[in-house]
């Protein structure tokens, strides 16, 4: 694809935090809308997932963060791998014009980021609910699990994977343009990209693949390969 979709182009070419823009737009809607929509997004050893239910995926996670009180420029955490749930929240929280916070250790994470709302493993629940309980309860935050196993979910705090989407699907979430200096994601190895970010013009020719850890690599790949239309081959864990 050519160069990003500017919603308000900036009003100086040299500052892209003058003008607005969403990388997921560009990573979704701009593939669909230019006739990607049944190519293969994601591909894992548990099938493919095609641009078009991506978008529907990402669009409904969307509507479930901003029902639970998720608005431009909060935190989100994530505190899974690399896999089709956690692209998924990735690209939601960027949908709505929040920052993923990305770690494999939920205490620290979630203490730094201060997040609205957590996305997490039911295999690191223990951890998360100690973590979310430490934090100002002026703030109700919430919790979506994936994978939830025996974790017993807590009805006023956490919400399983799939009925999140469900219950998402009922108001998808539009894209929110916001400032290109506005931060996309925080990765594990601390580095801040943002939406308007010279290393997301990589070009792909294959399936990007996506390493097994939420580092800056990993997330340029994640957003690039969506972006180049040859989508994502997710690690197997």
């Amino acid at each position: 694809m050519s160069g990003p979709r500017w919603f308000s182009p900036p009003k100086d070419p040299a500052d892209p935090s003058t003008g607005r823009l969403n990388v997921v737009y560009d990573a979704l809607d701009r593939l669909v809308v230019a006739g990607f929509a049944d190519a293969p997004a994601l591909r894992s050893a548990n099938g493919t997932t095609s641009y078009v239910v991506l978008l529907e995926q990402v669009a409904s996670m969307g509507g479930l963060m901003r029902a639970l009180g998720v608005r431009e420029r909060d935190a989100v955490a994530l505190t899974c791998e690399p896999s089709r749930e956690s692209v998924v929240a990735l690209l939601a929280a960027g949908r709505v014009g929040a920052t993923a916070w990305l770690g494999e250790r939920p205490a620290p994470l979630i203490e730094r980021s201060d997040p609205a709302l957590v996305v997490a493993d039911g295999a690191k629940m223990s951890e998360v609910a100690d973590a979310v309980a430490a934090l100002d309860a002026a703030r109700p935050r919430a919790v979506v699990v994936v994978r939830p196993g025996e974790w017993p979910l807590v009805e006023t705090r956490d919400v399983a994977w799939e009925p999140a989407l469900k219950a998402g699907a009922t108001d998808p979430a539009p894209v929110v343009p916001v400032a290109g200096g506005t931060a996309l994601a925080v990765t594990t190895d601390g580095v801040s990209l943002v939406h308007e970010h010279p290393s997301l013009a990589v070009t792909y020719e294959e399936p990007a693949q996506v390493g097994p850890v939420w580092d800056e690599t990993t997330v340029i790949a994640v957003l690039a390969g969506l972006m180049s239309g040859r989508g994502l081959a997710l690690p197997t864990h």
